[in-house]
């Protein structure tokens, strides 16, 4: 009998029966100890889900939901860690995860093996969570084993991607475009089409044949772009050859870098958002349509914009329980609420998730807590038992790379998201990353870009949006009263930002912050809006989270006077702090949000004696930092630590404090 219960048919409708898989050649491995079946196709974690693993450990005594964004890493024996949402499921591996576990005896081997057959189906991979920071990545650090050289690298497979690597083609230019998923096309499918656009079938088919153009263009899918410098992009990618697994780092050195990663869906703000079963909209859309996964039978989705609507009526079509929709906005309307009506779903509104609890420890099925949308009326609605809340946000996007790469972002209050800010040299952001939200623009970004590039006139664009009238406008990120008890998470990932530990001060947490942190440390009034960008560009990619380019002051930007210290830096490093120009011994400007160390090894933020705040006085090198000491050398030297690494620096001036 199968283990896969979580699997929907292959003939599933909507696409939604798993487009990667080959079900004609099924395979058996074992992680930590526990036989998982699945299909050649199929990732670590796309096989574990199916097989009703839904947990990846516990923080304190919290569940946490194991998803595309929070994952172990894992490795087989002797093998190197890699991440379980790139790594193939191959026939008869042995893979263990990796980091602290509860487990009283080992669970892999025949020990492992032992005990899964002693205890039962275990939907939970155990781990511990919170004691220590987790390890970075080791591939960040590795040598690139190859190079590869074009006049373009595209990051991001979604259209706005997919449209820049066709103009390229077409233009006779090398392009390689790199992918994270197993899939081109992002999130076309979620979203669909407004007014007078193509459908996302003819869209696609259209954008592939661009690929094989005048310069056909290569393609390196299941990719992660982790770090861009000078020019070069910095790859990860898992590779199966002959039946074994290894990871490799390639540098993609391109005269134009195009970013084209999309927009990452916000975390609802709720008692027990992260617990299993707590899935993200656009995330249960895309299991479902690369891996033909969703998680039990019975559904309730809760939204604050019509897209989920799409999702629902599908999932309702390939034979889920769709018990209803709660609405965050009040008496939304769209097609999309007319289908649902239509179809006989539930459907309510001005409400949000209050609170997701798990049933029975360890076992699948929540129970699901609504409350009116207005933080003065003390009034829940009653609660419902479901196997899956499909718990929708709004959208933020994804910015990392261009943070990392020097890129400036600051608050945008109409959008209610981190904005990019001026530009950089040979790198452009493109599509939804830019904050574009149509197809039509997301494609005409994109193309425009690739002109620009060559020196050429790039085509006007429209983007296309419903009118109000039409279609509600989408609501900010659900945010339950603060009346309810227990741990609320502030994003997915792993910086575990709780919005009771946000509220104290979120630049003294000890884990890299998200920009999900962020916004809905913004939308929850833990953080003022002014501060938003240069916390962001302090605390998203720190660590060795993800290196990115060295940022040179643009001439204009240049000022002779010099700035406050913001008042988020305010006590940060001590009552009484200096204020310094730091050099480097080569001609590098500093990076606003860099911090400073005694010395090079260390990585820990909160082991810092300062930050670089503002440029160097006068456009010179180095940067304008405020420090809490001085550093304790007898030379005075100290590090920087930028998207290179640790940089050997030294104080040139001291300033006064304003």
């Amino acid at each position: 009998m199968s283990n896969q219960a979580h699997r929907l048919p292959a003939d599933a409708r909507h696409g939604l029966g798993g487009s990667v898989l080959d079900r004609s050649q099924p395979l058996r491995f074992r992680l930590n100890g526990r036989q998982i079946e699945g299909f050649s196709g199929d990732t670590v974690l796309s096989a574990a889900l199916a097989n009703g693993i839904q947990s990846a450990g516990r923080h304190a005594d919290t569940p946490l939901a194991l998803d595309e964004t929070f994952a172990p890493l894992v490795a087989t024996h002797g093998g190197e860690p890699l991440p379980m949402d790139r790594t193939p499921a191959i026939d008869g591996a042995e893979f263990t995860t990796i980091g602290i576990r509860r487990d009283p005896i080992a669970s892999s081997g025949v020990l492992g093996a032992l005990r899964h057959l002693l205890v039962g189906p275990n939907r939970t991979l155990n781990h511990r969570y919170g004691d220590v920071p987790p390890s970075p990545e080791p591939w960040r650090t590795a040598r690139p084993e190859e190079e590869i050289l074009a006049e373009f690298a595209i990051i991001g497979g979604g259209v706005a991607g997919l449209a820049a690597a066709g103009a390229a083609s077409a233009a006779s230019r090398s392009a390689v475009l790199i992918e994270r998923t197993p899939t081109l096309g992002g999130a076309i499918h979620f979203f669909g089409a407004v007014e007078n656009e193509d459908s996302p079938d003819v869209t696609l088919e259209r954008l592939m044949r661009g690929l094989d153009g005048k310069t056909p263009v290569t393609r390196l899918l299941a990719a992660e772009a982790f770090a861009i410098d000078y020019g070069t992009v910095k790859v990860h990618q898992v590779v199966a050859e002959g039946g074994r697994i290894r990871s490799r780092v390639l540098a993609v050195t391109a005269r134009t870098v195009i970013l084209a990663p999309g927009s990452l869906e916000r975390l609802p703000v709720f008692a027990g958002n992260r617990a299993p079963g707590v899935v993200a909209a656009l995330a249960a859309h895309h299991r479902a349509r690369r891996y033909g996964v969703w998680v039990g039978k019975r559904t309730i989705v809760n939204t604050p914009h019509s897209n989920a609507y799409r999702l629902a009526l599908q999932a309702a079509d390939v034979g889920i329980s769709v018990q209803r929709i709660v609405d965050t906005r009040i008496n939304p309307h769209s097609r999309f609420v007319d289908f649902a009506k239509a179809s006989g779903i539930t459907l309510a509104s001005g409400l949000v998730a209050s609170r997701a609890d798990p049933i029975r420890r360890n076992e699948p099925g929540l129970r699901v807590g609504f409350a009116v949308a207005i933080e003065d009326i003390a009034r829940d609605s009653q609660t419902f038992e479901t196997d899956t809340l499909i718990a929708a946000g709004s959208w933020q996007p994804d910015l990392t790379l261009w943070l990392s790469a020097g890129g400036s972002v600051g608050w945008d209050a109409q959008n209610n998201w981190l904005a990019p800010r001026g530009s950089r040299e040979n790198l452009v952001l493109v599509g939804s990353a830019a904050g574009w939200h149509s197809t039509t623009a997301a494609i005409g970004s994109a193309e425009a870009a690739v002109a620009a590039a060559l020196g050429k006139a790039p085509a006007p664009f429209e983007d296309i949006r419903i009118d109000a009238t039409f279609e509600t406008p989408d609501a900010p990120t659900p945010v339950a009263p603060r009346r309810v008890t227990g741990p609320a998470y502030l994003d997915r990932g792993i910086s575990l930002v709780t919005r009771r530990s946000a509220a104290p001060d979120l630049t003294h947490h000890p884990v890299a912050l998200s920009l999900g942190d962020i916004a809905a440390a913004v939308q929850i009034g833990a953080m003022a809006p002014r501060d938003a960008g240069p916390v962001a560009a302090e605390r998203c990619g720190i660590s060795g989270d993800i290196a990115g380019g060295t940022w040179t002051l643009p001439a204009e930007a240049a000022a002779t006077e010099i700035p406050p210290v913001p008042t988020y830096l305010t006590g940060r490093f001590g009552p009484k702090p200096l204020l310094c120009v730091v050099t480097a011994f080569d001609p590098r400007h500093f990076e606003p949000g860099c911090l400073v160390f005694e010395r090079s090894e260390v990585l820990d933020p909160l082991k810092a004696i300062g930050v670089v705040y503002a440029p160097a006085p006068g456009g010179a090198p180095g940067g304008l930092a405020v420090l809490g000491t001085l550093p304790a050398s007898p030379d005075g030297s100290l590090f920087v630590r930028d998207s290179s690494g640790a940089v050997a620096s030294k104080i040139t001036e001291k300033l006064k404090v304003k």
